[in-house]
């Protein structure tokens, strides 16, 4: 857990968990015997920078799509660091990339509450910036974007939040990351028309929100050709592709831990989307992982499998808390939007060019929601069409929907497997249901997986 001792009560219990795994995969890898027939498989190669981009990215989600407000938020953030404290220009991008990502549990987007106090009136919102600086802290290397993230909404005359910080107490990266949130949140980006109105509007927190030196620096980065770029999609596609690689991930987050580390993260976001499923996506990484090697699946294809269990849930981000939180049956309509969670899935994957194996680990994920009969979704694939991992997700996700204890319908694993067998060559790949059975009969997935988490 990160040094500040907070996080959300509901997702704590993941937190813990990434650093044991880590050292179970050591010992499995020193001792486990690999089967001979065991072809090798291609690992995937990920950019730390790029999937915090992503992650970024998701944080946005909606079901109109992506805002794109942390993606604005930390490109005028990092220019005007530039300006003002260049030292710390990399660490302020990053914050602002990751600003907002404790708030996604949120009744709605942050940019959807017409004021502070209407913020407030919102517990999530209200911690989201703990939340959010608990996460990086989390993560090699990025302990100074946590402060910055932390203090993002504290005023210079004291009257922000969380902590009530004031004065010189703010760090300089929450300043700068403060006033680059309210330019983008008062509209001064996205409407050129109306500038004038707006600046003169943001004007008035000069002084109280943040100091009044960093007012001369933002008014002149309206001149520039990154703030006229910062209003399109396609423009923002590619500023954010060209700061990660100017600006990459620190040394300590770009390793393979780092890129495990990072992945959790997208587990961690979906949790406090959703506390109810809290585990969920972990759980299923480990059976995933487990179930590949069962089936004499390489190393790179069981860790492939491992981390898009990880993130395979990742587009349920943008699907409203009034379905999430639904009691009871859902209407045509809502399931349409649930079911449209698998291909925002891989859209988040798939949110930068140039970075192939993290679009293919968002299609892997993505498809996790297949039938082998062709009756699933999002692309109605059938069969061997369908990628192996997602056929093994599609098992071992539906495995612990039925058997974890934050199931309305909770079942014991031996009613579970059984609505397996009966789903089996239609909904499931029946040799990936006869080795999740194997599996469990051996003891090679432990029934009390779903406990760890």
């Amino acid at each position: 857990m990160s040094g500040n001792g907070f996080f959300y009560a509901s997702a704590c219990r993941t937190w813990n968990i990434p650093f044991e795994v880590a050292a179970d995969k050591k010992k499995q890898k020193q001792t486990a015997e690999q089967p001979a027939q065991k072809q090798a498989g291609k690992q995937l190669k990920l950019d730390p920078a790029k999937l915090l981009a992503a992650l970024s990215y998701m944080s946005d989600v909606t079901p109109d799509g992506c805002r794109f407000h942390s993606w604005r938020v930390a490109l005028l953030a990092a220019h005007l660091a530039a300006e003002v404290a260049p030292d710390i220009q990399r660490d302020v991008f990053y914050a602002g990339l990751l600003h907002d990502i404790g708030a996604v549990g949120a009744y709605k987007h942050i940019t959807e509450y017409p004021s502070v106090q209407a913020q407030l009136e919102d517990s999530q919102i209200r911690n989201h910036p703990r939340v959010a600086a608990a996460m990086l802290d989390w993560l090699p290397g990025m302990s100074a974007a946590s402060s910055f993230v932390k203090a993002h909404h504290e005023w210079w005359d004291g009257s922000g939040y969380p902590m009530h910080n004031s004065g010189k107490s703010i760090p300089m990266g929450g300043r700068i990351l403060a006033i680059a949130d309210m330019a983008d949140l008062f509209g001064c980006i996205d409407s050129p028309a109306r500038l004038t109105e707006k600046f003169r509007m943001l004007s008035r927190l000069a002084g109280r929100a943040w100091p009044k030196e960093l007012w001369a620096p933002l008014v002149q980065s309206t001149r520039s050709e990154l703030y006229h770029s910062l209003r399109g999609s396609e423009t923002l596609v590619q500023l954010v592709a060209r700061k990660t690689a100017e600006l990459p991930a620190p040394e300590e987050l770009a390793n393979e831990e780092g890129v495990e580390r990072a992945l959790h993260l997208f587990a961690a976001v979906v949790d406090v989307k959703d506390p109810t499923g809290a585990g969920h996506s972990f759980r299923t990484a480990r059976y995933a992982e487990a179930l590949m090697r069962q089936m004499g699946q390489s190393d790179e294809d069981a860790q492939t499998a491992y981390r898009a269990g990880l993130v395979h849930d990742s587009g349920r981000v943008g699907v409203p808390s009034r379905i999430t939180n639904r009691a009871g049956r859902l209407t045509n309509d809502e399931f349409d939007v649930v079911r449209g969670h698998a291909q925002m899935t891989m859209r988040i994957f798939n949110c930068l060019p140039d970075c192939p194996d993290m679009a293919e680990l968002g299609r892997i994920a993505g498809h996790d929601h297949e039938h082998y009969d062709g009756a699933g979704y999002p692309s109605r694939l059938a069969g061997d069409n369908i990628p192996l991992v997602s056929r093994v997700l599609s098992v071992v996700d539906s495995f612990d929907a039925m058997v974890s204890t934050t199931s309305y319908r909770m079942l014991s694993s031996r009613c579970a497997v059984i609505r397996l067998q009966k789903c089996s060559g239609t909904q499931f790949d029946p040799e990936v249901v006869d080795a999740m059975i194997a599996a469990m009969e051996e003891g090679t997935i432990a029934a009390d997986v779903r406990r760890a988490a």
